[in-house]
């Protein structure tokens, strides 16, 4: 990397978050780590200081399900680093029982969309203004779940009809119409936006959202936003979804710009912004 890329991975304590972290501090990018609990992301810190000595690595904690936990988090994140250049959403949760935030938004819903959706926005700014030679990124981690999903305008918290994978897919297919309404509404010259399946991995989330599923390492699930947020140049265009590595056509719910556009005016609202 010619001049060092300062880079902050959502959910980076373990799992694909870690794993993504950990190779590009490896590789010289300053890293931000970021998890829900301060003492989590010390330890992770403390463990990735030990196994790379030399790496330059932040910290930050907050909780993506609070909109104000956000906007505290940003705070910390602009004060400490002049400069952005990726922005890697990866943080993600898979939810066994219904639970609704203290902003009334569903869980999984607020975690896996609103929390990375208000966080895009308000780092966008300094993410663009970082951007010299290359364009800043922005890697949404979705899921091949995403397929399967339905945008519930009328009914964002699934009060109706709430299952962990309804609402695990729901999210999953806002990451990707998300990083696509990025693509369009930001300069490419200056911010681009991709979406990804890792892969089926052996993940916690795995576990608790999928049973006793045989996934690959954490490490084959880094690899594309490692590619992505490493790579010295943009060689695809904004707004590409990868399945594992390779691009390809995100599901045809996710290429509807109407539902796109209707669910982005929802996320400004309910990330009262």
């Amino acid at each position: 990397m010619s001049e060092r890329r300062v880079v902050l991975v959502t959910g980076s304590t373990d799992g694909i978050g870690r794993a993504t972290a950990r190779a590009l501090a490896a590789a010289g990018a300053k890293v931000i780590l970021h998890g829900r609990s301060k003492p989590k992301v010390d330890a992770a810190i403390a463990k990735l200081t030990e196994e790379l000595p030399g790496a330059e690595l932040e910290g930050v904690s907050f909780d993506l399900a609070s909109p104000a936990g956000v906007r505290k988090g940003v705070e910390q994140i602009l004060a400490r680093v002049p400069q952005l250049h990726v922005l890697v959403n990866n943080a993600g949760i898979f939810a066994s029982e219904r639970a609704v935030t203290p902003d009334g938004s569903e869980l999984t819903f607020a975690v896996n969309h609103l929390g990375p959706f208000l966080l895009t926005e308000l780092l966008a700014e300094r993410l663009e203004a970082s951007a010299t030679h290359v364009p800043s990124r922005v890697i949404n981690v979705s899921s091949i779940a995403h397929t399967r999903g339905r945008i519930h305008l009328e009914d964002l918290s699934l009060a109706a009809g709430w299952t962990g994978y309804a609402a695990y897919a729901q999210s999953k297919l806002a990451n990707v119409m998300h990083a696509l309404e990025l693509a369009e509404r930001r300069d490419p010259a200056k911010l681009v936006a991709y979406a990804l399946h890792p892969g089926v991995i052996g993940t916690k989330l795995l576990r608790q959202g999928f049973g006793p599923v045989q996934g690959a390492s954490v490490e084959t699930g880094a690899k594309t936003s490692i590619r992505l947020a490493g790579g010295e140049s943009v060689d695809d265009p904004s707004g590409t979804y990868f399945n594992e590595g390779t691009p390809t056509p995100p599901s045809v719910a996710a290429r509807d710009a109407a539902v796109r556009k209707n669910l982005w005016d929802a996320s400004i609202k309910l990330a009262k912004l």
